[in-house]
C-alpha cells in the first residue's frame, strides 16, 4: 500500500544525501525539490515480489527496506536499506524477472523514481544527469568495497563490523533476520554474541522475534 506524503517534506534529506558527492547550487537545490516524487510505504509492503519486474528505484528517506531472496528454500537476507540507503533492484530496466523481493520492515518515506521519469528528467535538465553519473559512480565503489569486506571475513568479524557501522539496525529488525544478512544460523550469532560478550566487549542490544533487549537507541 502507497500513500502520498503531507507531512514535513522530506526533501531537505534527498538534497542532503546528493550533497555527499557533489556540490549542488540554489538552482539545482530548486529542481531537486520540484522533481522528486516521494511516497509512503506502509510496513509490510512489497515494494518489489520476487519475479516481477522492477519498475521503479529508492531513496529511503526513513524507515528500513529488506532484501531477499530466496535460497536452497529459505530466505536470506542480502541488504537492510535504511536512512538515506538507495534501493536499486538489480533487473532495474530491463524486463527481466526480479531475483529478490524488495519489503518495508518498517513504515517507509522514500523518494521514488521510474527510469521513464528519469530520462525525462534528464532530457529536460542535462545537469541532473551530470550529477547522477558522480553520485553512481562513487555508491559502485561503496558497494565492491563492501562485498570484499563481506566475502573476506569470518562470521564474527562480520558482526563486530555491523555493531561498529549500522548499530541501530540491530534494534530495529529480528535477530533471525541479522543472522541471515550475515550469513549464519541465530545460533551461531547467538554464541557469537556470548562470546564476544564474555571478553568483555562492548554489544548493542539487538532485537530477539518481537522483543527489543536492552534500551532502543535513538532513531537518526
Amino acid at each position: 500500500m502507497v500513500r502520498h506524503v503531507k507531512g514535513p517534506d522530506p526533501i531537505d534529506r534527498v538534497l542532503e544525501f546528493l550533497a555527499q558527492f557533489v556540490s549542488i547550487g540554489a538552482a539545482e537545490r530548486e529542481l531537486v525539490r520540484r522533481l522528486t516524487r516521494v511516497e509512503r510505504y506502509l510496513k509490510g509492503t512489497i515494494l518489489l515480489a520476487r519475479g516481477a519486474v522492477a519498475r521503479e528505484s529508492w531513496l529511503v528517506i526513513e524507515g528500513c527496506v529488506r532484501v531477499v531472496r530466496r535460497v536452497h528454500g529459505a530466505d536470506r537476507t542480502l541488504a537492510f536499506h535504511t536512512e538515506l540507503h538507495p534501493a536499486i533492484p538489480p533487473t532495474l530496466g530491463t524486463d527481466a524477472p526480479s531475483p529478490v523481493t524488495f519489503e518495508c520492515v518498517e513504515d517507509v518515506v522514500a523518494s521514488a523514481s521510474t527510469r521513464e521519469e528519469e530520462a525525462r528528467a534528464f532530457a529536460e535538465h542535462p545537469e541532473l544527469e551530470s550529477i547522477c553519473r558522480v553520485m553512481g559512480e562513487a555508491l559502485m565503489g561503496q558497494l565492491q568495497r563492501a562485498h570484499i569486506e563481506l566475502v573476506s571475513r569470518t562470521a564474527e568479524q562480520r558482526y563486530r563490523d555491523l555493531v561498529a557501522r549500522r548499530p541501530d539496525l540491530l534494534q530495529r529488525v529480528p535477530q533471525y533476520q541479522i543472522a541471515s544478512f550475515l550469513g549464519i544460523q541465530p545460533e551461531t550469532l547467538s554464541r557469537i554474541r556470548r562470546r564476544l560478550g564474555r571478553r568483555r566487549q562492548p554489544l548493542t542490544s539487538i532485537k530477539n522475534d518481537g522483543d527489543t533487549v536492552g534500551p532502543r537507541a535513538p532513531r537518526p
